[in-house]
């Protein structure tokens, strides 16, 4: 084995540092060299793509070797990858507890971490943890799967602990999440079994039954997602639920920053039928109006990050929703045809809805457009997508 081929077994952080510190100093193309042998990849093709360093940090970061994949993202962002900026972020925040983390996830036994508290939380008294490590999400800063044997001799069970940090950030979904799952049947919302969350400083896990799934097919996506729309606006949430997050007073915010001209970069450019000006107007005329119509449509528990990989399948064609720490209350028409990019958009249809709750009379397709209106400018501003928010905007302003 070559130094080189040396050096990059045993010391990819002293790899990562050398190339960093190059880059930095303005030299690119021996940035590129030191990184060839580490990626497997030529010199001088290591930086432009940023596929090989993205897979290595994300192989550093499934290892619990956050320090080093802080490195990764770092020569990215560098090497001029500004999209990997947030990422980079999240794992630096992460190498500051990376000691810490393996203290209490790895160097302790599962057994010893969670069995009480599972055998609590379960109700059955917990014999046995078989614990793997799954990939880890760009969220969460860890996921693992406990295969249960309990003393009882019963049926096992498989739960998924999601870690995350106890702050501010964190916390605020994870306890959003427990209201949820305290006050809703998982069943109601075709979520897993929740079992609860478990905080030791300065991490907080939150646990599922584990479901044997895979990701939702892209070509049932739209079929899927209005079906499940039509299931969740069908159901009224608890009153219980009032204390939890709502999207009403964001829709009312980014309303009152229109009615100031305030367009985010990018957006005007897109428009074809309306300035920034005719914006304004027409929503100064009808703010207190839309406002009535928001504050008057039923509410419904709306998932914030509902993807096909949040969508699993399985064998038998059974469905479950996870990841629902991301949740609010929303007006329903939230989350229609957020992807439309056409001027007209199929209305949803009340009596799909009212055979379950009672609408009021006022909430018709037209007005539930509305609001899928208002979602459809919040969501592509919130996602940067300047074009797709100008559709939508332009569709705001043809139903207000």
């Amino acid at each position: 084995m070559t130094d080189s081929a040396a050096l990059v077994a045993t010391a990819p952080h002293a790899v990562l540092a050398e190339a960093l510190s190059l880059l930095q100093g303005g030299d690119r193309a021996a940035a590129e060299a030191c990184l060839a042998p580490l990626l497997g990849r030529p010199a001088g093709a290591c930086l432009s793509d940023a596929a090989p360093l993205v897979a290595l940090a994300e192989d550093l970061s499934a290892a619990t070797r956050w320090t080093t994949a802080q490195l990764a993202y770092a020569l990215l962002v560098e090497a001029g990858h500004r999209d990997q900026e947030w990422i980079a972020k999240r794992v630096a925040e992460r190498a500051q507890l990376q000691d810490a983390f393996i203290a209490r996830f790895e160097e302790t036994p599962p057994i010893d971490r969670l069995g009480a508290y599972l055998s609590t939380r379960i109700g059955r008294p917990v014999a046995r943890l078989d614990t793997t490590r799954m990939r880890p999400g760009l969220i969460g800063m860890a996921l693992f799967r406990h295969a249960i044997t309990f003393a009882d001799g019963g049926q096992g069970l498989s739960v998924v602990e999601k870690v995350m940090r106890t702050e501010r950030r964190d916390m605020r979904r994870i306890r959003a999440e427990y209201l949820l799952f305290s006050n809703v049947d998982a069943a109601a919302l075709m979520a897993p079994a929740h079992f609860g969350t478990l905080q030791a400083e300065p991490f907080v896990s939150s646990f599922q039954e584990f479901f044997d799934g895979t990701p939702l097919p892209i070509d049932r996506w739209m079929t899927t997602h209005d079906e499940l729309l039509y299931r969740y606006w069908a159901q009224v949430p608890p009153a219980r639920l009032s204390s939890g997050p709502s999207l009403v007073p964001i829709y009312v915010d980014r309303l009152k920053e229109l009615v100031a001209k305030q367009l985010p970069p990018g957006v005007e450019k897109h428009l074809r039928r309306h300035s920034a000006d005719d914006v304004a107007l027409v929503l100064a005329r009808r703010f207190d109006s839309i406002v009535a119509q928001l504050e008057a449509m039923p509410l419904f528990v709306f998932h914030d990050d509902m993807h096909c990989g949040n969508i699993l399948v399985g064998g038998d064609g059974a469905m479950r929703i996870i990841d629902w720490d991301n949740w609010a209350l929303a007006p329903i028409g939230t989350g229609w045809r957020f992807y439309a990019t056409d001027d007209v958009v199929e209305e949803p249809d009340p009596a799909r809805i009212s055979w379950a709750r009672a609408l009021p009379p006022e909430v018709t397709g037209y007005t539930m457009l509305l609001v899928a209106a208002l979602w459809g400018w919040h969501k592509a501003l919130r996602d940067q997508k300047p074009e797709l928010a100008a559709r939508w905007l332009e569709k705001l302003v043809g139903h207000a």
